[in-house]
């Protein structure tokens, strides 16, 4: 989901490394049985506040800003620079925002380092400081709805939201059906995090040595992910037969979970996560090395925000403010302290 520009993609999404993180300092990501233990209560959270705003999370009553603002904790935007937005002639939602002194984004947080919740039920992440940093650049307070990841394109197509900041990868469809904002990247020295793959059990770890190994089997993939569309296009395309069962998912939890009692074969992720989660599995799971083939989807990279199709002043103006968060390396620098809180490690 990227922008009206060029676009980008590559490391996202798709993937969301669903653990609910566990405190800032923790060094490690939960293991599988620590996740099976709490994601019962991590599923309850989301479900809940996928009506409303988190009861955990702040009131926006008052429309303070700034250091007063009501997810003041994320950051402190005081001491940097910040760019000359033109909103004389705002229209839209843009206008409304501006009115209203609110600026409402939808995330499911359950993608660390990018947006996560930690045991006290804030929520946390690179993308939710930029989308601080962006309502502090417009004047305005900021206010965050948590909600399964399906539902955040949702929110914004029905107004209930006024942009969306969810790990997205740019997708064709998703330029197609909305504004998307320019790229941002928190490593974009790394190579690794742009691959990705799929995981199994260790017991089958030798089965898979290519995509065409996966035909006939069971995967999992989050819903309207970008892995669910390299599962359609090169897995199920090679199934000339109809073998395989490709089955969508809510959240990763639950495709995680799904692999570890046996429920499907494979779950395709993207690769820094993948190998998160093979790590803090006890040697349940492995990595297959098997790598989905990105060169039809072009030299995409990056994440971004999006906005409803046709919202031009507002996409214009976040993406004047993201780029200042670019250009400073603020981006760069929030996302390497998100990955230190939330315990992700590469």
């Amino acid at each position: 989901m990227e922008e009206r520009r060029k676009n980008f993609v590559s490391y996202n999404r798709s993937t969301t490394d669903n653990n609910m993180s566990k405190a800032r300092g923790r060094k490690k990501m939960k293991t599988v049985n620590s996740m099976i233990k709490t994601s019962a209560a991590a599923f309850l959270a989301i479900a809940l506040t996928a009506c409303s705003v988190s009861a955990s999370t702040p009131s926006t009553s008052g429309n303070k800003t700034g250091t007063d603002s009501s997810y003041a904790y994320l950051l402190d935007t005081t001491d940097l620079k910040k760019p000359e937005v033109n909103t004389s002639n705002a229209t839209g939602v843009l206008a409304n925002v501006l009115k209203k002194g609110v600026l409402t984004i939808a995330t499911s947080p359950d993608y660390p380092p990018v947006e996560f919740v930690d045991d006290e039920g804030k929520v946390w992440g690179s993308e939710m400081q930029l989308a601080k940093y962006v309502a502090d650049c417009l004047g305005v307070d900021l206010d965050i709805e948590t909600m399964d990841f399906s539902g955040t394109l949702v929110a914004v197509d029905t107004g209930k939201v006024d942009l969306a900041f969810s790990g997205y990868g740019w997708k064709k469809d998703r330029a197609e059906s909305y504004e998307l904002s320019v790229g941002y990247e928190g490593d974009p020295s790394s190579t690794e995090s742009a691959k990705h793959t799929l995981i199994t059990t260790a017991a089958n770890a030798d089965k898979y040595h290519s995509l065409n190994d996966f035909v006939g089997s069971h995967i999992m993939a989050q819903a309207t992910s970008l892995q669910e569309m390299y599962v359609q296009d090169e897995i199920l395309a090679l199934d000339k037969n109809n073998t395989t069962n490709y089955e969508p998912v809510a959240t990763l939890d639950q495709a995680v979970l799904g692999l570890a009692s046996g429920k499907c074969d494979a779950v395709a992720l993207d690769n820094s996560t993948a190998e998160n989660y093979v790590k803090s599995s006890d040697g349940q799971f492995a990595l297959t090395n098997v790598y989905f083939d990105l060169t039809p989807y072009g030299d995409y990279q990056g994440n971004i925000a999006a906005a409803k199709k046709g919202e031009t002043s507002l996409i214009d103006a976040v993406n004047t403010i993201i780029q200042s968060a670019k250009d400073n390396g603020y981006y760069e620098t929030w996302y390497k302290a998100a990955k230190e809180q939330a315990g992700v490690t590469e």
